[in-house]
């Protein structure tokens, strides 16, 4: 893809940079990647090399452990960024989060050196670094009153809800392993849970996926 296509794409997704300085910056130093789904972009202490601004499909975006137990953040979907990302990369710091698309995904990468110098030089960079971190923030704020408030039940058929919304499909290829991990609870306590919905007609369980019935 060249520099025009990429600038469509920037002028397309993300307004908040049409400063023309600032918009060229980017365009002259950008690249553009297709990622296949399920590939890992980032791993915590990797070093941040690109940020990824988000134009097609969707990234995870995880917290491990150092026993290696992840539970999900948020996700960027098009015309987002990454907030601890981009704070990483400010930083000058390894990253703190695992990253890892949901769907073929499409983004511009624009190299971290680059990112730390335009948030210095260009106010709409700055604004949406911190647009980023006010979204992120309300997310946590929003699974923080989730955990402390919801019972398990209720969040697993929102996290349900809300995945089967961003990949526009009611089959979700998800392993029991997986729900559990992104709600930060046991295996055995995810299949309990799936099989009480199953039972009550509002999904129907295959083998390395499950069908959505009725989320009501």
């Amino acid at each position: 893809m060249n520099t025009e296509d990429i600038g469509m794409l920037l002028r397309r997704h993300f307004p908040a940079f049409n400063h023309p300085e600032l918009h060229e910056q980017i365009v002259e130093r950008a690249v553009y990647l297709k990622i296949p789904v399920g590939k890992t972009l980032l791993q915590a202490g990797d070093t941040i090399h690109v940020i990824p601004l988000v134009v097609r499909g969707s990234i995870k975006v995880l917290r491990v452990d150092e026993s290696g137990h992840e539970v999900l953040l948020y996700y960027i979907q098009p015309g987002e960024s990454c907030a601890l990302t981009l704070s990483s990369a400010l930083k000058q710091e390894k990253s703190r989060i695992k990253a890892i698309t949901q769907q073929e995904t499409e983004v511009i990468g624009v190299p971290s050196e680059l990112a730390y110098l335009l948030g210095r030089r260009f106010p709409g960079w700055y604004d949406f670094v911190l647009d980023s971190y006010s979204a992120r923030f309300q997310e946590l704020l929003n699974m923080v009153d989730e955990i402390s408030f919801s019972s398990l039940d209720q969040r697993l058929v929102k996290y349900l809800r809300e995945k089967s919304e961003l990949l526009n499909t009611l089959v979700l290829h998800l392993s029991h392993q997986e729900i559990a991990d992104d709600l930060g609870t046991a295996r055995a306590v995810a299949s309990r849970l799936l099989k009480q919905m199953e039972r009550r007609g509002m999904i129907q369980l295959l083998r390395g996926r499950l069908r959505i019935l009725s989320l009501v």
